[in-house]
């Protein structure tokens, strides 16, 4: 008979509350050594707080958290580090500055306990055990499959790639358990078999590894068992095969995911005026080609689609408008305005806004005053004393505008009062595009507005889109899930390796089965998705 292994981790009736909003209710589980455990449920269901809860971030208001058999609840997440539990973020936390390798390093510095004066000399990874930082990170670096690019710099990376190099750091810091939030978020189908590949690699080195993640079929090639969060509460938990079975689980996770055909209407009229314009846009870091001679437009009431791999430019696209890169060559017209005589903290005041990916919220305000920070803008534009003593019908536009966003997402209504770190995934981004919206734009780009996400919550906040255009709003949108970023908007563009591929109508690039496979690498998700 064989015996089951003893929990490395233990988690016995958590709960923890925000204001009225019960996040965590009785939350109890545990994680095997040497397993590879999953933590799936809806956004909202609780899984950020309670990674925050199991390392440190947050105390639980009860329930206890056990690691080694130790009672760790309430640690500081330096001490619950140093024991061992290491946890890697949605966004991917890396040194742009380093290179690959001196990013794992770095990770391994508090382990290497080289001396106080060997450090201030500048030769503290040169003594003591920090001499084999080196070696270190080879090894780690080696895992995840980054050994190649060990010298290059860490700025350098895809998504994919820095969501690795994340793990390798993670690894660095000493894990014998380590926790991935959303590891697979925004990633390509090849990526995430990069990631699989990698995760499997340090499960085989003794390394117990739980994830958070939406992605079922990720979580079908990984995942020993399976703990569901719904509302807070365990919804389910076991082996895999069984609980990926649970009616009520495929009822509360997926939905109704299906974005509607025909949901957008009729496209704009190509007589309509044009908002945006780039002309033979291109951007360099260096030696690296971000942007090649790309050309696109955007016409008032439009939603158009950029679409493509990681990598292949379109954040750049982005930042290039937005005034945060300056292009080598090419034109920027907006609303017949040459962008590149406009600096790039008035560009906010001519009515352009972006929802960025990662939502960069300010975690310790309120939702309330994270919208408010989205008026600045228009403020801004009133003049100098509007900001040290708005007007009255200042005040009113303000409320005025907060109202028609917290009707578009109500869910921020219900969360005003409460600190926007405490938001789930969903709901910070529903924060990012609303806090947009205050700015009263009229062009908004949205940067991966999906990222992270449960199915049926991206398609809430994609079905959004349509309902903003009414009022003549152009949307440029940037999304990984292509499929469904096309059946909402009227035209698109697909971007490889910064330069463009192919132009058409939604509808038309939806029916092309040469850009699927070619690009998006359809077909491959359609077998995941399936099996």
């Amino acid at each position: 008979m064989t015996q089951t292994p003893s929990p490395l981790l233990e988690v016995e009736d958590v709960a923890i509350r925000f204001g009225g909003l019960q996040a965590l209710d009785a939350v109890s589980f545990d994680v095997r050594r040497g397993e590879i455990l999953a933590l799936i449920g809806p956004n909202g269901a609780g899984k950020s707080t309670l990674l925050n809860v199991i390392s440190g971030t947050l105390r639980p208001d009860r329930g206890r958290v056990r690691f080694k058999g130790e009672d760790v609840t309430g640690l500081p997440d330096h001490e619950i580090n140093a024991r061992g539990l290491a946890r890697t973020f949605q966004a991917a936390e890396i040194l742009a500055g380093l290179t690959v390798r001196e990013n794992v390093m770095a990770a391994g510095v508090r382990g290497a306990r080289s001396g106080f004066a060997a450090g201030l000399i500048g030769l503290g990874w040169k003594t003591g055990n920090a001499a084999d930082l080196p070696g270190l990170a080879a090894r780690h670096l080696e895992a995840v499959g980054l050994a190649s690019m060990a010298d290059a710099s860490a700025s350098q990376l895809t998504a994919g790639q820095q969501r690795l190099l994340a793990v390798a750091r993670a690894l660095a810091s000493g894990a014998e358990l380590l926790y991935l939030d959303e590891p697979g978020a925004g990633l390509n189908g090849a990526e995430k078999d990069m990631l699989a590949e990698a995760i499997l690699n340090i499960r085989g080195r003794g390394i117990t590894v739980v994830f958070v993640e939406h992605d079922l079929a990720f979580v079908g090639k990984l995942a020993e068992r399976i703990v569901v969060l719904h509302h807070g509460r365990v919804l389910a938990r076991g082996e895999a095969a069984e609980v990926r079975a649970d009616p009520r689980v495929v009822a509360a996770y997926l939905g109704n995911t299906e974005i509607p055909e025909g949901m957008r209407g009729a496209a704009p009229s190509g007589q309509a005026r044009t908002a945006l314009v780039l002309e033979n846009l291109s951007v360099r870091y260096g030696a690296l080609e971000a942007l090649v001679d790309v050309s696109l437009h955007v016409r008032e009431g439009e939603i158009v689609s950029l679409i493509g791999a990681n990598g292949a430019g379109k954040s750049t696209l982005l930042k290039a408008i937005v005034g945060q890169v300056r292009p080598l060559a090419g034109r920027l017209v907006f609303e017949q305005r040459d962008l590149s005589r406009v600096a790039p903290e008035l560009r906010a005041g001519l009515g352009i806004a972006l929802a960025p990916e990662g939502r960069s919220l300010f975690p310790s305000l309120s939702v309330e005053e994270n919208l408010m920070m989205g008026f600045y803008p228009r403020m801004r534009r009133a003049g100098v004393l509007q900001l040290l003593a708005p007007r009255r019908e200042t005040a009113e536009a303000m409320r005025g505008t907060m109202e028609e966003v917290t009707t578009l997402f109500p869910r921020l209504a219900e969360r005003l009062h409460q600190p926007a770190g405490t938001l789930s995934g969903g709901e910070g981004q529903m924060l990012a595009i609303g806090r947009a919206l205050m700015s009263g734009p009229r062009l908004l780009m949205l940067d991966e507005p999906s990222f992270g996400l449960a199915p049926q919550v991206a398609r809430e906040i994609l079905e959004s889109l349509p309902r903003l255009t009414e009022r003549g709003l152009s949307i440029l949108l940037i999304e990984q899930n292509a499929r469904a970023a096309l059946q909402v908007s009227d035209r698109g563009y697909v971007l490889v390796n910064g330069r463009l591929a192919a132009e058409d109508s939604s509808a038309n690039l939806l029916r092309r089965d040469d850009i699927g496979d070619a690009y998006l690498g359809w077909n491959g998700e359609k077998r995941r998705l399936s099996a």
